[in-house]
């Protein structure tokens, strides 16, 4: 064993008695006990009464300060009321200031006093007649409001704050300050309100950071809460008063006080500060009595951990002391285990000093070197790792003053001068206030073999994938189709096809943001941000794009994109580019094509029947009914060899399908109309064949030439009535014509594109054929519906499920279907919330129906920004005497002419001021009034005064029996 070892077994002393210093110990122990726990009792005391009384001071001073804060807000806005209260009062009211000047008046106002969020002024009626916010100003009344009630009842002529409202400008909570206009005659003149923001306070609030927990209310003199913080819509508008209205009068005359009180649970300390300006408020700050005391607290926790950790480290060291007899033979005991330990270990432990002479070895060193352990004692490290110079030696205690351990490699020699490949791990100690390095060696020779072994297969792996990338680079290279690898939006790999179609080489544009391919960087990132989406919810991107070639050229292409490594994007973009610049230039002449035929065919005044491989009439125009006097409905469906038995050949003859490629069928033919008079028509009809040159349809035009026969007779009566019939097959023709043909020749278009396309054209393409047919097909639907309903009022064949049902809630659900119209024409609908409940019986369906259609027809001819009246009947008598009730609905459009206040509920027919508005069928209304009809109301018009038409309906209070 070396000296080290003899060091560490060496006997500390020997064993003395410890009963006296065990007893002195103990009493020791016991008094400092005592007296730690009378002070922690005596200090935590003193504390509580001072934090509260610190709270209670504190309470009340950030209650001044709140009221001050408060005050000056309110004076200001009063100020900034002043002067308009006073230009409004020589005016004579505010009805007779100009709205354009007191806009920018009261614009200028807001910008002045930022707690205001709006000024408005409201004439003697209760209508805004200005805003500073909005011009022109809706005219919302307001005449309900408590404020504006009391001005108009009293003559006081000074501000007040009333209770806190929802504004119905911008449906958000305000404090509304208001004065009262008077009339130089002393009458009442309207009021000037100005709406003071509540998040005024709330920011500054949040601004002082107060405590958590922290409550505030701003409260008038009467109890009414007008503002809390944080935030509450519940508490805004409650009166703290009707609580305990003694108590709360003698804390407001006492003007500031502090009490305990508990809300929710919640033990608080309440602030009760009364304003002491003029102004009738009442701050009241509410806090958590556990957050006021939670200094306190943490105080005491403090202390009575410092007293009870006092106490421990007494008791431990007492306990180690009486401990230490036994420790000292403990510790003789693991000197003995350790030494053996280290002596035993498998791996080689040397200890030397900063000279580099060798203190101490163990077993393994013996075995591996050769020396004995007497020998190792007289030789120096670098004896044994000749490769680590004094130098370095020297370099290694200054190191380990940094760090903890230092790693080694270096060779080991052993008696022989066999060389071993080793790593030492260095460590520095000290011991019995000597310093050492201990180092700890560790045979490296399996773990050399090891790497060798892992460069050999890199080596390998690295061939491979040399290898695969040829491969992939000659398929990049052979794809007629442009590709390129983006990584990070900088362009990495492109192939040859990339290079010939955006004129770049592959040198060129290596490493080049991918931005350079686009107009611009900010046009990349627009296409950018939808193909990550894309990419991330699909998989893969496939859309159109415009792209820029060196020489500037710009180009359409459809661009495929997708991830090189699934779910990961960093690594990297392939796309696939193709041009399509040529296929778009046909899709928009074929788009252009389409449009042209649809304009020549709507524009046409022929008349123009299309019937289907079957014999039946499929199609017809209105300028063919009219002059024929015949209806639509009743023809659709038709064989024209029923309607015109002698006739239909003439029209459509056996051998049309013969004429098809080469020329069409033209001829005369004379057809009887209602009236009882014979027409003659020139035909040219022709056929339409599918893809199989089979008869798929066959249409013809037909052309009235009576006027043409009757020229002779009477040229002057002929060219009357041929302006009047042309007149009236154009307004027939611009109605129902062009609603049907329009949505029919969409459908066809868009179909036979759709169809042209299929295996040729992107989905998206597809896509929105698709949308432009399902759109067409919900007109014609909406159409075919008004013509299947008159068809079935006419017939008596519609079915009504008459129920019990409120005609207001009914009237609020038709008007919501239109809200989206209504938002788009800025046209604002005021229904009247005001009546009881209107039970009535009727089927809930169809009259929803006549609502939306008279609500359909104001909004038709209602200009934009005006609105539109519901006004419910209570009491109402029939034609017959019988009691009805039901509702009106105004516009404020250009009316309805006298004599046709009847007409318009005729079929097809329409106001002549229509021409200067909006198109439609001509049906609703006719439609309207059967349902009314049989329902055994009502339906009627007039004019408004003022402007603008009434449409009214009723319904009995007692259905009649059914028939």
């Amino acid at each position: 064993m070396n000296w080290i070892s003899s060091r560490l077994l060496r006997t500390n002393g020997s064993t003395s008695s410890l009963s006296l210093l065990r007893g002195g110990l103990i009493l020791l122990y016991t008094v400092l006990t005592i007296v730690t726990l009378l002070a922690l009792v005596w200090v935590s005391t003193r504390d509580y009464q001072e934090t509260i009384k610190e709270a209670e001071r504190g309470s009340l001073s950030l209650a001044r300060s709140l009221d001050e804060h408060t005050t000056r807000t309110m004076v200001s806005v009063e100020q900034a009321m002043q002067n308009i209260v006073e230009n409004l009062n020589q005016f004579g009211g505010s009805e007779r200031a100009d709205e354009l000047q007191m806009h920018l008046v009261l614009q200028d106002k807001v910008k002045l006093t930022p707690q205001v969020r709006g000024i408005i002024t409201i004439d003697s009626k209760g209508l805004i007649q200005s805003h500073g916010l909005e011009y022109p100003a809706r005219h919302i009344n307001l005449a309900d409001r408590s404020y504006f009630l009391y001005h108009q009842q009293f003559k006081d002529t000074h501000p007040m704050i009333g209770n806190p409202v929802l504004s119905r400008s911008d449906g958000k909570w305000l404090i509304p300050v208001t004065q009262r206009i008077q009339k130089p005659d002393g009458q009442f003149g309207g009021v000037v309100l100005a709406g003071v923001e509540p998040q005024y306070f709330i920011q500054f609030y949040q601004s002082l950071k107060l405590p958590h927990g922290s409550q505030v209310h701003l409260l008038r003199s009467d109890g009414v809460i007008l503002l809390s913080y944080p935030f509450d819509e519940a508490q805004i508008g409650r009166n703290l008063r009707e609580t305990d209205p003694l108590l709360f009068e003698q804390r407001r005359l006492q003007g500031s006080s502090v009490y305990p009180s508990t809300e929710n649970n919640v033990k608080q300390l309440t602030a009760f500060h009364t304003s002491q300006s003029t102004l009738p408020l009442i701050i009241l700050i509410s806090t958590d009595r556990n957050i006021l005391l939670n200094r306190f607290t943490n105080n005491l926790i403090t202390r009575s951990i410092a007293g009870i950790g006092f106490l421990l480290i007494i008791s431990c060291l007492l306990y180690l002391l009486l401990q230490q007899l036994r420790r000292i033979e403990s510790i003789e005991a693991k000197l003995h285990l350790t030494q053996f330990t280290v002596d035993e270990a498998p791996d080689i432990i040397v200890w030397a000093d900063f000279s580099g002479q060798i203190c101490y070895a163990n077993r393994a060193t013996s075995i591996s070197t050769g020396y004995q352990a007497e020998e190792l004692l007289k030789l120096r490290f670098f004896d044994i790792f000749p490769q680590i110079k004094h130098s370095e030696w020297h370099g290694f205690w200054q190191t380990l003053k940094q760090v903890k351990r230092l790693l080694y490699p270096t060779y080991q020699i052993n008696q022989q001068n066999g060389q071993l490949p080793v790593e030492i791990t260095f460590s520095h100690i000290t011991f019995h206030d000597a310093a050492y390095l201990c180092a700890t060696v560790r045979d490296m020779t399996e773990q050399q073999n090891s790497e060798r072994e892992l460069r050999r297969h890199r080596d390998h792996l690295q061939d491979l994938v040399k290898e695969r990338t040829t491969e992939v680079r000659s398929v990049l290279d052979a794809s007629p189709l442009a590709i390129m690898l983006s990584v990070k939006n900088t362009i990495r790999l492109v192939n040859p096809a990339f290079e010939a179609l955006f004129g770049y080489s592959g040198s060129e544009i290596t490493d080049m943001p991918t931005d350079t391919l686009h107009a611009s960087a900010h046009q990349f990132s627009s296409y950018n941000h939808p193909i990550r989406e894309a990419i991330k919810n699909k998989g893969i991107f496939r859309g159109e794009m415009e792209l820029f070639r060196h020489d500037g050229s710009s180009f359409w292409a459809m661009v495929y994109a997708k991830e090189l490594i699934t779910g990961d994007i960093s690594k990297g973009l392939i796309c696939v580019i193709e041009d399509v610049s040529a296929a778009r230039i046909a899709a928009h002449a074929l788009k252009q094509s389409e449009r042209l035929k649809r304009t020549i065919i709507e524009g046409t005044a022929d008349g123009f029947i299309l019937i289907d491989n079957k014999n039946r009439i499929v199609d017809i125009n209105q300028a063919f009914c009219q002059q024929l006097g015949l209806k639509r409905e009743n023809l659709i469906g038709q064989q024209p060899n029923q309607l015109w038995p002698d006739k239909a050949g003439a029209i459509f003859p056996q051998d049309l399908a013969a004429h098809n490629g080469s020329s069409n069928h033209v001829g005369e033919v004379t057809l009887r109309s209602v009236d009882g008079k014979n027409r003659p028509f020139l035909i040219n009809s022709a056929c339409i064949s599918d893809e199989n040159q089979q008869l798929e349809y066959a249409f013809a035009f037909l052309t009235n030439i009576s006027k043409l026969k009757e020229v002779e007779h009477n040229l002057l009566e002929a060219k009357e009535a041929a302006e009047a019939a042309n007149m009236a097959k154009s307004l027939f023709l611009a109605n129902m014509s062009h609603e049907l043909r329009t949505p029919m020749h969409a459908i066809l278009s868009f179909s036979e594109i759709g169809q042209s396309k299929v295996g040729t054209s992107d989905s998206a393409n597809l896509s929105r054929y698709f949308e432009r047919i399902h759109s067409s097909g919900n007109r014609l639907l909406i159409l075919l519906n008004d013509l299947l309903d008159m068809s079935r009022l006419e017939a008596n064949k519609m079915r009504y499920i008459k129920m019990d049902h409120d005609l207001k809630t009914i009237a609020k659900q038709a008007s919501t279907e239109l809200a989206t119209l209504l938002f788009s024409r800025h046209i604002h609908l005021n229904l009247d919330a005001g009546l009881p409940q209107l039970m009535l019986c009727f089927d809930k369906a169809r009259i929803t129906q006549v609502i939306i259609n008279l609500l359909s027809n104001a909004i038709k001819f209602s200009p934009e920004g005006k609105e539109i009246n519901i006004h419910f009947i209570q009491k109402a008598q029939l034609a017959n005497g019988q009691a009805a009730m039901g509702l009106s609905v105004r516009d404020y459009g250009p009316g309805i002419p006298e004599d046709e206040l009847e007409l318009i509920f005729d079929k097809f027919i329409q106001s002549s001021r229509l021409n200067n508005h909006a198109s439609g069928t001509g049906l609703g209304l006719a439609i309207s009034r059967q349902i009314m009809s049989d329902h055994g109301g009502e339906i009627y018009a007039r004019n408004a005064e003022g402007g603008g038409a009434i449409l009214s309906i009723l319904l009995p209070l007692e259905q009649p029996p059914i028939a």
